[in-house]
This record gives structure tokens, C-alpha cells and sequence, in this order.
């Protein structure tokens, strides 16, 4: 057999052939090229969102706050804490509630404010309001026919008159990024509570 002349019979086949495994061999590598540089995009997005999430945890755990703590705890008196800390990590610091304590009255899941009293009542104890109340700066307690900005749950907050589950939760959310209401007039900072709401509220709600 004549591979010659048999080879330049099929010459243009050949030629054919070797342009569309070349094509085919392009597309291929670009397909993967472009989806490794996906891959690498998504996990350098996922590496920044980590990365910023840390950050934002860091900063939220550094903020320092004082608590005083009193009643039914074995070590009562004033504590140093950060903003991530809850009613029972301040108890705690009190060496936790003593015998007589009557907990049914704590939340000890409440997330902790920058000058907030927490009191544990006795067992026997008349108990009007929550135990656990924001301290006004000259040590006296507020209110408590109000609604406290900073201390008042998720359905507390949705006795007020105009304030849905979703404005409730705004509220929470505020006074946990930013440390606690200062001001009861710092709920127009909330988007959703312009004058009039804050008309409607201000006699309602307390710190």
C-alpha cells in the first residue's frame, strides 16, 4: 500500500480533523480557565465576608459596659463586661445567685446594656416589674408603668401602640449596635419612626 499517495488522498480529512480537535481543545481550556477564576472569586468573596464578619465580632466584643448587680447573688457589686455579654454571663461574674434566689423572675437570656441594674429577687419576694431594669445615671430607677427602650422583649415592645413585630425587632436591633438607647429621642434614628410615631411614643417609653 502506497502511505503517500493514501496520505495525500485524505490530506484535507486529516487537516479537518486536527482543526476541530484543536477547537474543541480551545473551548475546553477556556471553559475551565473561566471556571477556576469563578471558583477563586467565590472563595476570595467568601474569605472577605468571614474576614469582615470577624472584624464586626471583635469590635462588638471590645465595647466595654458596667452592670451592677444586686439582690439574691453571692458577690453583689458593680462589674466590668462587653456588649456580647447576657444577663447570666453578669450574674456569673457575681459568682452566680445565691440560695434564696428566685430566678423565675430573671431573663437571664437579656442581652446586657452599659449601666444596667440586674436584680435577683429572693424567693417570697414581691416582685412588681422586670428584675432586670436600665439605671438612670444618678442611680435611680425608672419607671416602670413605661416600656424601657433597652430592657423591654420582642412582645413588650408590641404593646405600644403603632409598634408591629417588625418595628419591634428594628428596635432591638438599634439598641444592640449601638450600645443601648442614650435618649428615648434616639428612636427617631430608627427608620420608620419619624415625629409623629415619636409623638405618639414619648410619654409610653422610658431608659
Amino acid at each position: 500500500m502506497d502511505f503517500r499517495r493514501l496520505l495525500d488522498k485524505y490530506k484535507y480529512y486529516t487537516i479537518a480533523v486536527s482543526m476541530i480537535v484543536i477547537i474543541v481543545s480551545v473551548v475546553f481550556l477556556f471553559l475551565f480557565v473561566q471556571k477556576n477564576q469563578k471558583e477563586v472569586s467565590e472563595a476570595e468573596r467568601t474569605m472577605t465576608s468571614i474576614i469582615s464578619t470577624h472584624s464586626s465580632e471583635a469590635e462588638s466584643s471590645s465595647q466595654q459596659l458596667y452592670v451592677d448587680i444586686k439582690g439574691a447573688v453571692k458577690k453583689p457589686g458593680m462589674y466590668e463586661g462587653n456588649a456580647n455579654m447576657r444577663v447570666w454571663d453578669a450574674v456569673m461574674l457575681a459568682g452566680g445567685v445565691s440560695d434564696e434566689a428566685d430566678t423565675k423572675y430573671v431573663n437571664f437570656s437579656e442581652r446586657v446594656v452599659d449601666q444596667m441594674v440586674i436584680y435577683v429577687p429572693k424567693v417570697g419576694e414581691e416582685v412588681q416589674s422586670s428584675t432586670s431594669k436600665a439605671d438612670s445615671q444618678n442611680g435611680a430607677m425608672n419607671d416602670t408603668s413605661k416600656v424601657n427602650l433597652n430592657q423591654a422583649s420582642e412582645s413588650e415592645l408590641q404593646n405600644l401602640p403603632g409598634i408591629g413585630q417588625k418595628k419591634a425587632q428594628e428596635i432591638i436591633r438599634y439598641r444592640e449596635e449601638n450600645g443601648g438607647f442614650k435618649k428615648i429621642e434616639d428612636l427617631k434614628n430608627i427608620s420608620g419612626f419619624g415625629e409623629k410615631t415619636f409623638e405618639k411614643l414619648k410619654d409610653l417609653i422610658t431608659l
